[in-house]
């Protein structure tokens, strides 16, 4: 009854089941929830990365607009504020605003004309242009002439219109005019467009004198006329970005006014359903523009991603094939409790079969405690020793021995230390009634989980074990063995060989037992093992160890590692040769992956030498052209430019400069652990005050450093100092300070700090400042690459060093350097 109960409990799902299952659902889920959202950030992310890159470009495509604008002022001011038709053809022409500056269609000039001036402006244009006129009349009592536009071909219809005689077109110019800002007027339709299409005019003001006037009145009164450029917003998109493979559409409105739309049905990529979507609004010389954008088609395409529903269509089969496992593992075990219901009886059965077998054997057997007590005793024992079983269970088993023998009987043995276990022993067994004889004895040990015990079995004839017995347990550990083995005889054939080898080569052992061990070599690999098979013959060699591919029954080649030797006979001479073969394949092919991701870290680095080329050459080169060519405008030109021209031309000389010290900072970041420097010895107060030296002009500096001896690598310590002594003298607010730099060995490390009293860090920019292209101040303040920590950062890292900032952001900032210690010791002269 109760094993039927055992049996029904068997074939249910206990509660530990369903927690699992449980446990695995809410798993799956999960993973699903947080895969999803993860893809979901990621190609939020990317949306509003294309995003502010679309209005950035626009805004960019606007600026260089302005810089046209104020070129064509600078050109007008460069001929004393006045210029003609054939100057301003000239002035466009080398502008080449077709090529530069696609999206807008021309550039021109305005003239401010009051009204008692109106007829001598007149007659002056007409003596070149007898059909020049001023349209459409108004009642303004001023006029506002677009007096030369370039290309004329195109824009002819605009020679001559009047600015004042329409609101938008004259508000944003007066606006220009009163400010000294460029400006731009509402949406407008230009005279010649023949699209009607939404368009624009930018307005860029100058006046009598060079320098913009300080007020509003003083402008008025120095006012002479605008350069303007008109443009059409569809054009301007065309010139900025081209809508194909684009991740997002958009629409630009101005107000309510619609300038420019992608977001219909006839665009390319356009989304009727958009993942994302977005409004922003830019201010653009005055007036709001508002972009509308979205995710495009090709957007959904890119950031299809099926890994959520994977993880969660995975993780439901899964749990449902855990089911099906779980009550197919209750099915086997109600079966397997039955079956040990029938083992247990087979048991009971057994057990009073083995009694009887025992007895009936021919040799002694006797089961002996931990304490030596006998606790049985078979009937052979009692004919052996002549004591009945009664007689000796209970009692120490030295009770069946004869203590006078000379050779140590049974208890004796046990006593001693010399007891091995499963190994045969000879001994003198004694009769009861004194008579001896040599018997063999084996010794097992039976350990339970609550005692341990012996057993002896004891044979009263001495048997060897046969020779049968040595092949039998030879054989067994040869097929037993992981590795491939055989015997060889002294014509190569195959005398034993294990499973694992027929296995390897792909052959059963009846296919190898009468074959030849040069069949599984390669052809040209023939030769090399017979004649070492020779030689071990012979006796000229002891042994073969080689790494050789062998022949698998497919046809194909596989890596193993070969060993052999002889086998001697008495004589002395090799009878066999012993053959062991491990499976290497898979540890050659890993060694192939490793060559092959080698050979692609050295193409990377081929690459990055290339790039660092390019940066250093083909980048530079042009840049110092420029350089050069603003030089000797400088030295051509000086006195005739006015004085903006010459702060223009300053500034441009300190770009130039600053985009050349980016380039080289680039190039040395480049360049950072291409190379590894060894330790060499270096005194730290001579390379410190070597490198402050370069920087401290006037002396305005103090620096004091700690007198150190220091087995380290000394260019790329060089180098950190450099770039850290450089920034605690540039960033310093005042004109005089001091500098620290402190030496001590701590845990292992070398712990350089540099401290300076100059303005501190703010906590907050502590991790930020040392990123690539960061400054603390604007670069036209204090000018500088914003590579310097980047670079001190990635050397003390590459040579496993830590670099901290520590700074309470008001005064003072402490660079901490930590450097491991090589070989030698740092050697301190105090």
């Amino acid at each position: 009854m109760i094993r039927q109960l055992e049996g029904d409990m068997a074939g249910k799902l206990h509660w530990y089941h369903w927690l699992v299952i449980l446990a695995s659902l809410i798993l799956t889920f999960s993973a699903w929830k947080v895969s999803s959202e993860q893809v979901h950030q990621k190609a939020a992310f990317q949306f509003h990365f294309q995003a502010d890159q679309i209005v950035e470009l626009v805004k960019e495509r606007m600026r260089k607009y302005e810089d046209a604008l104020w070129a064509g002022v600078a050109a007008i001011q460069s001929q004393s504020g006045k210029t003609n038709t054939h100057h301003w053809h000239r002035f466009a022409k080398t502008l080449a605003i077709e090529s530069k500056y696609p999206g807008i269609n021309g550039i021109g000039v305005i003239d401010y004309v009051a009204k008692d001036n109106f007829a001598n402006y007149l007659a002056t244009e007409r003596q070149f242009r007898p059909d020049f006129s001023v349209h459409p009349e108004h009642k303004q009592q001023e006029f506002w002439p677009i007096t030369h536009i370039e290309p004329v071909e195109i824009n002819q219809q605009a020679v001559g219109l009047d600015m004042a005689h329409e609101i938008n077109r004259y508000t944003a110019a007066k606006k220009a005019r009163d400010t000294g800002n460029v400006q731009i007027t509402e949406q407008i339709v230009l005279v010649q467009d023949e699209l009607h299409t939404p368009g624009f005019l930018f307005f860029a003001p100058y006046y009598r004198q060079i320098q913009t006037p300080g007020s509003v009145e003083e402008r008025q009164q120095q006012f002479t006329g605008l350069v303007y450029a008109p443009f059409i917003v569809s054009r301007l998109m065309e010139g900025t970005l081209e809508n194909r493979n684009r991740l997002v559409n958009f629409n630009i409105l101005d107000g309510n006014g619609l300038l420019y739309d992608e977001l219909h049905v006839g665009s390319a990529d356009y989304d009727p359903f958009p993942l994302f979507s977005k409004s922003v609004p830019v201010q653009i010389y005055g007036k709001t523009w508002t972009f509308e954008i979205q995710s495009s088609a090709l957007f959904r395409q890119q950031h299809a991603n099926s890994q959520p529903l994977m993880i969660l269509v995975g993780g439901i089969i899964i749990d449902t094939m855990l089911i099906a496992f779980f009550l197919l593992l209750v099915g086997y075990n109600k079966k397997a409790v039955a079956l040990a219901n029938q083992i247990t009886q087979q048991l009971q059965n057994t057990e009073s079969h083995l009694e009887i077998t025992i007895d009936n054997m021919m040799d002694a057997m006797i089961t002996i405690d931990s304490c030596h007590r006998v606790l049985s005793y078979n009937k052979a024992a009692e004919k052996m020793f002549g004591f009945d079983a009664e007689e000796v269970i209970g009692r120490h088993v030295s009770a069946l021995e004869n203590p006078d023998a000379a050779v140590p009987g049974i208890g004796r043995y046990l006593n001693s230390s010399n007891v091995e276990v499963g190994e045969r022993t000879e001994l003198i067994v004694s009769h009861r009634q004194g008579a001896s004889f040599p018997a063999d004895l084996m010794i097992n040990k039976v350990i339970s989980d609550t005692d341990s015990y012996w057993i002896a079995i004891i044979r009263d004839l001495s048997l060897k074990v046969s020779a049968e017995t040595t092949k039998a347990i030879m054989n067994a550990a040869i097929q037993a063995s992981p590795v491939g083995f055989a015997i060889l005889d002294k014509n190569g054939g195959f005398v034993t060989l294990n499973k694992a080898l027929c296995d390897w080569l792909g052959y059963s052992e009846a296919d190898l037992q009468n074959g030849n061990a040069l069949g599984m070599v390669r052809q040209r690999d023939r030769w090399y093992f017979l004649i070492n098979f020779i030689r071990m013959f012979r006796g000229k060699r002891a042994s073969v160890y080689v790494e050789r591919q062998f022949r698998h029954r497919e046809n194909r080649l596989i890596w193993g590692r070969f060993s052999a030797a002889g086998v001697k006979e008495r004589e002395g001479k090799i009878s066999h040769i012993v053959v062991h073969i491990a499976d290497m394949q898979k540890e050659k092919e890993l060694m192939t992956a490793i060559l092959q991701k080698n050979q692609a870290l050295l193409k990377s680095n081929s690459d990055l030498e290339q790039f660092a080329y390019i940066a250093s050459h083909d980048l530079k080169s042009p840049l110092n052209a420029v350089r050069q060519l603003a030089s000797w405008i400088d030295e051509d030109c000086r006195h005739l430019l006015p004085r903006q021209s010459k702060e223009h031309l300053s500034l441009l000389v300190q770009r130039t400069e600053r985009m050349a010290k980016l380039l080289e900072d680039l190039l040395d970041y480049s360049k950072v652990g291409r190379y590894q420097y060894k330790g060499i010895e270096v005194n730290l107060r001579e390379l410190v005050e070597e490198q402050f030296h370069l920087f401290n002009d006037g002396k305005r500096f103090y620096c004091q450093v700690d007198s150190a001896v220091m087995v380290i690598p000394k260019v790329p310590l060089e180098i950190v100092l450099r770039n850290l002594l450089s920034n605690a003298i540039k960033h310093h607010d005042k004109k005089q300070g001091k500098i620290d730099v402190t030496y001590k060995k701590e845990g292992g490390r070398h712990k350089i700090t540099i401290r300076d009293d100059g303005p501190g860090i703010p906590v907050g920019m502590h991790n930020k400042v040392v990123e690539m292209f960061q400054t603390l101040r604007p670069r036209d303040e204090v000018e500088g690459s914003g590579m310097g920590l980047a670079m001190v950062k990635r050397i003390v890292n590459h040579y496993k060093g830590e670099l901290v900032i520590e700074s309470n952001g008001i005064r003072g900032t402490s660079v901490v350097v930590s450097w491991p210690i090589e070989e030698l010791q740092t050697i301190i002269r105090c």
